[in-house]
């Protein structure tokens, strides 16, 4: 009896110190749900990703107090405050201030741009990277992205992956976002969409992103990360080529991913 006593009080010490957060990501300006938001904390490998309603469950159990908590997405300003003042707060419905978006018209004079392709194209099953994120929560968190260098006007028309095995029970939901040199995101609305058999032709899926007005002039980075749980396969096509693609969990630190890059590729205009 009293072994029993002396566990319950050890277990109900262990739910008394235990900092499992819960709570909701809106917008500021019209109190919609933000789906998909990344909530990590600085330069460490924990954090949770939104669910499609904005909701979200972090542990923030055994985390210094003084770290600093994140959280982005496209579109918004980026949300940061200490674990120590999070954790004071009473409600955690998260309001996020949506970015001034200054998009300006540019009118392409078909003459002094072309059209290219820049990337990893292979299609080959010799060297595949795999993602199961039922199986493995840190595919979950894991994003990975690809250099690419210009220093000439480019538009990003589509982002292509060559996937070499792709069997799952359910869409596999996937975000796209674009940084630029220094890893900072520049774009005015959050990229995703849903993998399907049916969308990948050829053994390559497309995502079409030419009416988003992506414009770069420097070197950038071109990131995908999967969104959502499935049993089963999902394989990238990849080749031998390092110190192109880096990859972190949640909002962590950058880090080079050894000699593998996945099969990404995209389609541009390229200023003459």
């Amino acid at each position: 009896m009293k072994k029993a006593s002396l566990l319950f009080v050890l277990f109900f010490g262990f739910l008394m110190n235990a900092q499992i957060i819960s709570g909701k990501i809106l917008s500021k300006e019209d109190k919609q749900p933000i789906p998909y938001a990344k909530i990590g904390i600085e330069n460490q490998n924990a954090g949770t990703i939104a669910d499609a309603d904005g909701n979200f469950k972090i542990d923030l159990t055994d985390l210094n107090p003084k770290t600093t908590l994140q959280i982005e997405v496209g579109g918004f300003k980026k949300y940061v405050t200490s674990i120590e003042q999070f954790l004071k707060e009473k409600q955690h419905t998260i309001l996020l201030t949506e970015k001034v978006k200054d998009i300006q018209e540019v009118v392409i004079n078909p003459n002094k741009y072309l059209r290219k392709n820049w990337g990893i194209n292979t299609k080959t099953e010799k060297i595949q990277i795999g993602h199961n994120p039922s199986k493995s929560e840190g595919d979950l968190s894991k994003e990975v992205a690809m250099l690419f260098k210009t220093n000439k006007k480019t538009k990003i028309e589509k982002i292509n992956i060559n996937i070499s095995s792709f069997e799952t029970d359910k869409p596999v939901f996937i975000r796209f976002t674009i940084y630029d040199k220094n890893l900072n995101s520049i774009l005015t609305e959050d990229l995703h969409d849903e993998i399907t058999s049916e969308k990948i032709v050829d053994n390559t899926y497309t995502f079409d992103v030419s009416k988003d007005n992506i414009w770069v002039n420097n070197d950038f980075y071109v990131g995908i990360q999967l969104l959502s749980n499935f049993d089963g396969r999902f394989y990238m096509s990849g080749a031998l080529m390092g110190n192109k693609t880096i990859y972190r969990n949640y909002l962590g630190d950058w880090k080079k991913v050894p000699m593998v890059s996945p099969a990404i590729n995209i389609d541009v205009k390229v200023q003459k």
